[in-house]
């Protein structure tokens, strides 16, 4: 057992992603349950939250079903004294109500589409054989019996008969238990990128697409969704269908608490495992982002470090998160792209912001050559934080810097992997009295995007 000398300490809770493991074991838990007042008061019946990978996600999704899940109506038990509690009369009608489908794409980056897509099928097979019971009731037709037994049987991928899936479920799902369903759906944009990388983009956007619009716009089984993912990506036509979906990006206020640690969680954290002393090494290595209005520490960092503070606590920070997301992607894009990065980035290594727009959705295919649309993907995926807005600019512009020591860390290899291939690498010059200028070199790639079409340069003022 994880602890400190012979206290009686909670374990740290490295690695686990479902709730009740976690409450069970006897792990230290940053409360993040009122995100289920939140969704109940404030979501819309479809929902998109986009956050940085390992901020929280998987967690709050599995803590989000053992709520809903009227199939785990044993395990309300988990619950006790957490801050939902504090509104139990108004969640009651909610608490283990609803049929639950709860499908992840996390395994879904794959070297081919038919990996990919035997992944994702496979994954929603899973969910059918969890409520295979239900084909013991008269109250599925034989033709829906039929359908249902014929994704129970199929062990490959078939994007045809698994298209339709998560609908052809959820209206099973609702005439046996009379509710209708909750579908949760983990890290939809991980198949996508795979997708791209290894060049059968269209093939997974068509069935992500087919899936998605199914199961969310013409499903009159659906009583609401909730769908996470780093980005929240453009020209697909992936949500444009879906009606009313409600989307929550790193910009917006909403839900901004719920996933990443608080400063107040991070001094109740410290104070619990003594480790007040330590408070500005976890601001300085696994702080600085800002979601919404809320200013924020990366938790899968900040737990692994404590951990190894509970065997050795003068041990100094380090970088935790060496395998970070979109690492391998980004490091390959900035080797890549036809714009210039080495400068920007010398630039936020020295201490200094630059200035961009922030677009409110990503294309992949304007990441080679435009650098808003970079600046944008870095700071929807925890690469880069805003520090505000510029002062009289009437454009969406923003300040941008590093969050932390720890992907510092990741900006020097990237440098240092380009110095030792480009010659003149070294011989980037910084004025640090000269205002740094991004100009948007996008072309007008698509009218369906009108937003991000202007094709100006900026010149920040910051605050």
């Amino acid at each position: 057992m994880i602890g400190f000398g012979k206290s009686s300490h909670k374990r740290v809770p490295i690695g686990y992603e479902d709730f009740k493991l976690l409450i069970d074991g006897g792990f230290y838990y940053v409360d993040k349950t009122m995100l289920i007042y939140d969704l109940l008061h404030y979501g819309g019946q479809n929902n998109l939250i986009t956050r940085p990978r390992r901020f929280g996600k998987t967690l709050n999704f599995s803590m989000l079903r053992y709520f809903f899940d009227i199939a785990e109506k044993d395990n309300a038990y988990l619950f006790d004294g957490m801050d939902i509690m504090s509104r139990e009369e108004e969640v009651a009608p909610y608490r283990n109500a609803f049929p639950v489908i709860s499908l992840s794409m996390k395994s879904a980056k794959q070297g081919s589409y038919s990996r990919a897509l035997f992944s994702i099928c496979m994954d929603i097979r899973e969910q059918f054989i969890k409520y295979s019971y239900v084909l013991d009731s008269d109250k599925l037709t034989e033709i829906e019996k039929k359908d249902y037994r014929r994704i129970l049987e199929c062990d490959t991928g078939d994007d045809l008969l698994f298209g339709t899936a998560l609908k052809k479920l959820s209206m099973a799902l609702s005439k046996y238990y009379g509710q209708n369903t909750v579908i949760f759906i983990d890290e939809y944009d991980m198949p996508l990128e795979g997708a791209y990388l290894a060049g059968y983009y269209d093939e997974m956007v068509a069935f992500i697409r087919t899936l998605l619009e199914s199961a969310l716009k013409t499903n009159p089984s659906l009583q609401f969704s909730v769908i996470t993912g780093s980005l929240h990506i453009l020209n697909e036509s992936i949500f444009s269908a879906i009606n009313n979906i409600e989307i929550n990006s790193i910009r917006s206020s909403a839900y901004s608490e719920h996933f990443g640690f608080t400063q107040k969680e991070i001094d109740e954290l410290t104070e619990y495992y003594k480790l007040t002393n330590k408070e500005d090494d976890l601001l300085k290595w696994y702080g600085g982002y800002r979601f919404g209005d809320s200013e924020l520490y990366s938790p899968w960092s900040v737990l692994h470090q404590i951990k190894e503070w509970s065997r050795n606590s003068h041990k100094p920070s380090r970088r935790q998160w060496k395998d970070m997301s979109y690492s391998e992607f980004l490091g390959d894009l900035l080797a890549s792209t036809g714009v210039d990065i080495q400068m920007p980035i010398q630039d936020l290594l020295n201490g200094r912001e630059v200035c961009s727009r922030i677009y409110d959705s990503i294309s992949f295919a304007d990441l080679k050559d435009d650098l808003t649309s970079i600046y944008t993907f870095m700071y929807y995926i925890g690469y880069l934080t805003v520090t505000g807005a510029p002062k009289g600019s009437g454009q969406d512009l923003y300040s941008l810097r590093i969050p932390n020591m720890e992907i510092r860390g990741w900006y020097e290899d990237i440098l240092k992997q380009s110095a030792e291939t480009v010659s003149d690498t070294a011989a980037i010059g910084v004025d640090k009295d000269k205002p740094v200028d991004i100009g948007n070199d996008r072309e007008n790639k698509s009218a369906s995007r009108n937003d991000h079409s202007e094709n100006d340069k900026y010149s920040c003022i910051l605050e």
